[in-house]
């Protein structure tokens, strides 16, 4: 099982740390990898920032946060996770995972790159071929997005 955690940290284009999730310590933009590519085919997810917090339209970071809330039954869904810090939208690099909740465990089964979107909903994903997943108990993702909202919401200026 891996661990997540909410902490202050700089990614590679911003200008100060903010809050990120960290997956087994390594920072979520650094963790998943080829996941969004330049035109010329370079890894390009490093240096993105997490939709939650980031997001400029309110209406967008209410659903952000609402999608990564876990539901209480089996089910899965598709979380916007990161988006380009110069656009703070879902218009332009989004990288999302699909979580799936089971039981106890959550479990980000894989990532891509959406593709469209319907009144800021992610309708369609270029899923990510490199299988990469993690899986965390709920209790522990849930103390992690509590630490993150608290970190967004007090620390973060």
């Amino acid at each position: 099982m891996n661990s997540i955690n909410a902490v202050m940290h700089q990614s590679k284009y911003s200008k100060a740390p903010h809050p990120v999730f960290t997956i087994d310590g390594v920072a979520l933009d650094q963790w998943i990898k080829g996941v969004i590519y330049t035109q010329s085919g370079e890894d390009d997810t490093e240096g993105l920032v997490p939709a939650q917090g980031w997001l400029i339209d309110d209406e967008q970071q209410k659903h952000a946060w609402q999608l990564l809330a876990p539901l209480p039954e089996d089910c899965s869904t598709v979380v916007p996770l990161l988006i380009c810090p110069d656009d703070m939208d879902l218009s332009c690099t989004v990288a999302v995972v699909e979580q799936v909740v089971r039981g106890e465990k959550l479990i980000w089964e894989r990532f891509g790159r959406a593709v469209d979107l319907i009144n800021g909903v992610v309708t369609a994903v270029a899923w990510n071929l490199h299988v990469q997943r993690a899986e965390f108990s709920r209790l522990q993702f849930e103390e992690a997005c509590a630490e993150f909202k608290r970190l967004t919401e007090h620390e973060w200026a």
